[in-house]
């Protein structure tokens, strides 16, 4: 899921950054005044599989195609305090009827796709048509359920009309990319997945299609007729696909890319005294965590999942994978959210109170043997992470260590992702180490609540808490943010104290970008954020 409540992280993080030498030309700091012009050398580990943004299944995807196909408004990353605010895009201004069910969007009248023709209401109409159909199946689909209809009384006005108050309705109404009604309408959704969409590829954002080669690279290119007048700077933006993390960080630092996202915490150390690149860093909205399977003894006590927390030094783990870049996570919502409790009181690392709950849960040494064990059985656990994440392996590594000195033997398993999600979704693990991406949507239920045995869920520890349901289940008939904090902040309470997760660390992304590219603003809800004020202060070689 992408912008759905909560999006998993997958086996590897995305990386960018491609080629092109050049020196920078200004001083670290210094900033020259907009300018027209130049190119911009962007990287990435693999491509875009499918250009019509709908069909898309990739961030990458998402952000590049976002460039093309906007939005009717801008969501800001001001999400600390309340739920996240909007600025215009596509859309002008917007206004909400008396009672809060209609919201009527008035469409800017300058806005054209690259071919000519104006957006108007029609492409608001087709796009959520498109996102609703079943044939389509959009994977946040379910976003768009309290929205009871969507109307337009003239070319440059789209009503929606809502089931029911609440704190998300401007947020559901936005989601999802705006489509050219008249070039696509006409084909036929069952068709949909046998287009090739580079070639059908229109545009009504600052960049427009230039060119696509699978395993090389893409190319977006200024559109002319874009809104904003005298916007991107840039003339092209080009992603080269170099499929290895060191070619990429090596590549940045020679000046032949210009911009990497994700740098692993433990390489970036190498760029903090680079006088060509820039290092970025600032919270994620992601956290690490340990998962045990409350379906299956011991998991199944909660005086055991607090034990093993409490066993565990949680700084020391984040201090070695994250290098500082980053916190410990306390619970299910992120330090950084409006929705956070703050009273909640991380764990401290305590073997000696852990090694007491666990006793009162019937775990001893009977034998002497240093693991403890009950009804003759050891305390002896598998724990899984997806193969080739580094940093996923060495927590492994660190939990096995630390769990030891207080008497539980865990075996490490590092598997192939798609099996690893395989037995997740089929509770066939005991426990494993992965990590969440927090949408800016606070919605606990695809995570929390709890599912009758085989119902498709996220709640892959089978975690099951009463009153925890009841809390999830209240939320949507609340009308305000202030009305739901309160139930968040219980819901929060009671998963802090049953530890179905052991929450390690709250992360932060790391970027690296050459020091000739100015006034780009990056930030965690798009690497692109600001792209049409992009500008270079020199070409390059």
């Amino acid at each position: 899921m992408k912008r759905a409540p909560f999006a998993i992280l997958g086996a590897v993080i995305a990386f960018a950054a491609a080629c092109g030498p050049s020196a920078p030309t200004t001083k670290p700091g210094q900033v020259t005044a907009p300018a027209h012009g130049g190119t911009v050398v962007i990287g990435t580990l693999s491509g875009i599989h499918n250009w019509n943004p709908y069909l898309n299944e990739t961030a990458l995807g998402d952000d590049v195609l976002s460039l093309l196909y906007p939005t009717l408004a801008i969501e800001q990353v001001d999400y600390r305090t309340h739920p996240p605010s909007f600025t215009p895009n596509l859309a002008s201004s917007w206004k909400f009827s008396p009672d809060h069910l209609t919201l009527t969007f008035h469409l800017r009248s300058g806005a054209h796709w690259s071919d000519g023709v104006p957006v108007t209401s029609a492409d608001v109409l087709f796009s959520y048509r498109t996102r609703t159909n079943p044939e389509i199946g959009w994977e946040i689909e379910n976003l768009k359920r309290k929205i009871r209809s969507v109307d337009a009384p003239d070319a440059h006005t789209v009503r929606f009309h809502f089931t029911h108050r609440y704190p998300y309705e401007l947020m559901d109404a936005n989601d999802g990319p705006i489509i050219p009604a008249h070039a696509w309408s006409s084909i036929p959704y069952g068709t949909w997945d046998r287009q090739d969409w580079r070639k059908l590829a229109l545009s009504a954002g600052p960049f427009m299609l230039d060119s696509a080669t699978p395993q090389q690279q893409f190319v977006l290119k200024r559109n002319p007729l874009y809104w904003k007048k005298g916007r991107p700077f840039l003339d092209r933006l080009i992603w080269r696909i170099v499929p290895d993390q060191g070619n990429l960080l090596t590549q940045l630092r020679t000046g032949e890319i210009d911009f990497m996202q994700g740098i692993p915490p433990r390489q970036a150390g190498q760029l903090r005294n680079d006088p060509r690149v820039r290092l970025i860093h600032f919270p994620d909205r992601s956290y690490g965590y340990i998962g045990w399977n409350c379906r299956k003894a011991p998991f199944d006590d909660a005086r055991v999942r607090r034990a093993l927390t409490l066993a565990l030094d949680r700084q020391t783990i984040l201090d070695t994978v994250v290098r500082g870049y980053g916190r410990l996570a306390t619970g299910p919502v992120l330090s950084t959210m409006w929705a956070y409790d703050h009273a909640l009181v991380p764990y401290p690392y305590d073997p000696a109170r852990a090694r007491t709950l666990l006793t009162s849960a019937g775990w001893t040494d009977t034998n002497g043997d240093g693991i403890l064990d009950r009804d003759g059985k050891p305390f002896a656990f598998e724990l899984m992470t997806n193969a080739g994440n580094e940093m996923r392996e060495d927590i492994c590594q660190m939990v096995a260590g630390q769990l030891r000195r207080v008497g539980i033997k865990v075996d490490i398993r590092f598997i192939e992702w798609g099996t690893m999600l395989s037995r997740l979704e089929h509770g066939t693990f005991d426990a494993y180490v992965s990590a969440w991406r927090e949408g800016t949507q606070v919605d606990p239920a695809p995570l929390w609540h709890s599912a009758p045995p085989g119902a498709p869920t996220y709640n892959y520890v089978g975690y099951a808490n009463p009153e925890v349901d009841r809390l999830i289940d209240r939320l949507p008939a609340l009308e305000t943010a202030a009305a739901q904090k309160p139930l968040l902040d219980r819901f929060q309470e009671l998963v802090h104290r049953d530890q179905p997760y052991t929450f390690l660390y709250e992360g932060e992304r790391l970027d690296g970008i050459n020091r000739r590219i100015q006034h780009a603003i990056i930030n965690d809800a798009t690497a692109y954020f600001n792209v049409d004020e992009w500008t270079v202060s020199s070409p390059r070689r």
